[in-house]
């Protein structure tokens, strides 16, 4: 009978390369590995067949191979593979970026699929990634809203940079004496570069941009505001206090909401410094219950909102 061309080919290859080709394959598919081939020598005479005493521990004749023995040898061959061939030189730049995509996009669809009402909004834009992620996001909201108005992208920033720093919290934090955060830092594009990036991804009846500082910008919003998502990225102390503030006096964050807090980790993760420090003071001011959803990329975190003094009811 002849020989099938699989049969041909693995006869006709070295034992050693037939082994490493097949140990792939029972990786891929889950497998334990194929029985290591052994070097072709003449059989031992009888009076050899049993080796001298040795110090190094030998396994049980009786135990498989398995994929701990391989992994093993492999340990011990110091042959783990390297973190590069998970994560290459362009993936060490980008890996936050994408973390921080992934985030947004994820509560993006949460709100819709958990119907939680109002607009998403976002304080302090910079070049405009992530507000261009939020909207990538919402272009599916047609589908996924379909009983309620669509939502508005609210856009918050000065595009004068960061404002001039006064506040004693934030005058003590790292990132402000180290120069990291000064007065006019972070101003990237203009108000129209904004608008039309963001309207070329949803119509421009769904954005809105406010243009200048959080504490005037806030409070042209409506009493009848709702915000079911907000990205705060302002930096500062002062900053997310100028923001939130006036969110949770006048009821504007609706129960279930999202809140991502871009810079959580900076100054070093203190909890008196930034925004770690602001939300600590608005949980105690407003008593608001929320639940950690964990941290994400390598400074940011994100917060879902249960309850909190001054929260409206549900309006549908």
């Amino acid at each position: 009978m002849t020989k099938s061309l699989k049969v041909a080919i693995a006869e006709g290859l070295p034992p050693q390369t037939l082994f490493k080709l097949r140990s792939i394959k029972r990786a891929l598919m889950g497998q334990p590995p194929p029985e290591r081939p052994q070097a072709a020598e003449a059989p031992a005479p009888a009076s050899e067949a049993v080796s001298a005493p040795t110090d190094e521990v030998q396994p049980a004749a009786h135990e498989p191979r398995t994929r701990q023995t391989e992994a093993l040898e492999r340990l011990d061959a110091h042959k783990i593979s390297a973190p590069y061939l998970f994560f290459d030189v362009d993936d060490v730049l980008i890996l936050p970026a994408k973390e921080i995509a992934r985030t947004l996009t994820l509560s993006v669809m949460y709100i819709n699929s958990a119907d939680v009402k109002g607009d998403i909004a976002e304080f302090g834009t910079m070049g405009g990634f992530t507000a261009r992620t939020l909207a990538n996001a919402m272009v599916f909201d047609p589908r996924y809203q379909p009983n309620h108005p669509l939502r508005t992208l609210r856009l918050f920033d000065s595009f004068e940079g960061l404002p001039e720093i006064t506040d004693k919290v934030d005058l003590e934090s790292q990132h402000v004496k180290s120069g990291t955060w000064s007065k006019g830092g972070c101003r990237i594009l203009s108000a129209n570069e904004l608008r039309t990036m963001v309207e070329a991804i949803i119509p421009p009846s769904r954005v809105r941009i406010y243009e200048g500082w959080f504490s005037d910008t806030v409070k042209q919003l409506p009493d009848d505001t709702r915000l079911a998502l907000i990205h705060f990225d302002g930096d500062l102390y002062s900053s997310t206090m100028d923001a939130l503030v006036p969110c949770f006096e006048r009821g504007f964050i609706s129960k279930g909401a999202v809140i991502c807090f871009d810079d959580w980790n900076c100054n070093e993760a203190d909890p008196d410094a930034g925004e770690r420090k602001a939300w600590a003071d608005l949980v105690s001011r407003f008593n608001i219950v929320a639940s950690h959803s964990g941290d994400y990329a390598i400074q940011s975190t994100k917060f879902i909102i249960h309850s909190y003094r001054g929260m409206k009811p549900r309006m549908d």
